[in-house]
């Protein structure tokens, strides 16, 4: 009881902190925006560095490395670059560019999909002429500092590998899901309240499920070895509580012939999103669960009380926020 206590009080106090920030990432235009690109970055760098603390690695190094992760915001350069009208058009504007998201209050979810496409999924940067730059960065980087310690720390060959992964994957993945989100937040906070709360749905309903039929139909747990409360039963009432949630906001534009509450434009993606991210969401859990696993730790700080760190609440989310990324590209 005293645990529920304090999560609901850890809870309130995160919200009361995050709502008005979340606004004024929205409403400020660019001024909004700069906060919101420094305060998300600040955001990122801890996270990753919540992942990396339990690595093999000293201290210092986990925390260049953490900051390391922040290339991922600044590139590709010319997102922030301001845009040149090569046509001569009058009051033409690039709706890929950073600054174009700033002087919006909120942009159509094509203009979200054009900014996904050059702000996250690696185009082109022009000034450099490089394709994913910055992920080669972060992994030529970590792979010296690995191959380096490699022969002077004093661990399993094992636990030199696992970590090395794991600081890969958490490096890029984690900048990526947090970039994504202020995308989403600065464009709609419809479309960011929807990203949001389907994992809370999913999870949540998924508990709840679980508590009441928990392997009283299947035997067996959902992922025994990482996440042994886990069952089939559980799980599957979380997916089908997440895809209904999924196709009232997704579809709820289209019902009310409101553009400012469509997402998903087609039914292709539709279908993709009912599936997938309920999906993606347990799996966010297990995957972070796992690393845990891995590390042998419960939480990966203790940031928020009764809850944890960043990734132990964020963890199904950073996963949905990629997945939505990728379903806005179906045609």
């Amino acid at each position: 009881m005293k645990n529920i206590k304090q999560r609901i009080k850890s809870a309130v106090i995160l919200l009361a902190i995050l709502i008005p920030f979340l606004l004024i990432v929205y409403f400020g235009k660019i001024a909004g925006k700069v906060i919101g690109v420094s305060f998300y970055a600040i955001i990122t760098t801890w996270a990753v560095y919540e992942v990396l603390s339990h690595s093999v690695l000293k201290k210092w190094q986990n925390v260049l490395i953490a900051i390391l992760s922040s290339v991922i915001w600044m590139m590709p350069f010319d997102w922030y670059q301001i845009p040149v009208n090569t046509a001569n058009i009058p009051n033409q504007e690039d709706s890929s560019s950073f600054l174009y998201l700033a002087n919006h209050t909120g942009i159509s979810i094509t203009e979200v999909a054009i900014q996904i496409k050059k702000a996250i999924f690696f185009s082109t940067d022009t000034l450099t002429n490089f394709r994913a730059l910055q992920i080669s960065i972060i992994i030529i980087f970590i792979s010296l500092i690995y191959l380096i310690n490699l022969f002077v720390l004093k661990k399993p060959i094992k636990q030199k590998m696992i970590s090395y992964f794991i600081a890969i994957f958490a490096t890029w993945f984690i900048p990526l899901s947090f970039k994504t989100l202020f995308i989403y937040n600065a464009s709609s906070l419809y479309f960011l309240f929807a990203i949001i709360i389907i994992p809370v749905v999913t999870d949540s309903f998924a508990y709840f499920g679980g508590s009441l039929l928990g392997k009283k139909l299947i035997k067996v747990g959902f992922a025994p070895k990482i996440s042994p409360k886990k069952s089939w039963e559980g799980v599957f009432i979380g997916f089908l509580f997440g895809a209904l949630f999924v196709f009232i906001t997704m579809y709820l534009g289209h019902l009310t012939n409101n553009q400012k509450f469509v997402i998903f434009k087609n039914w292709k993606q539709l279908l993709a999103g009912i599936f997938l991210l309920p999906t993606v969401s347990i799996i966010g859990d297990l995957a972070f669960s796992g690393i845990k696993r891995l590390y042998e730790i419960k939480d990966f700080s203790n940031l928020i009380p009764g809850h944890g760190g960043y990734m132990d609440r964020f963890d199904s989310t950073s996963f949905v926020v990629l997945m939505t990324s990728a379903i806005l590209f179906i045609n």
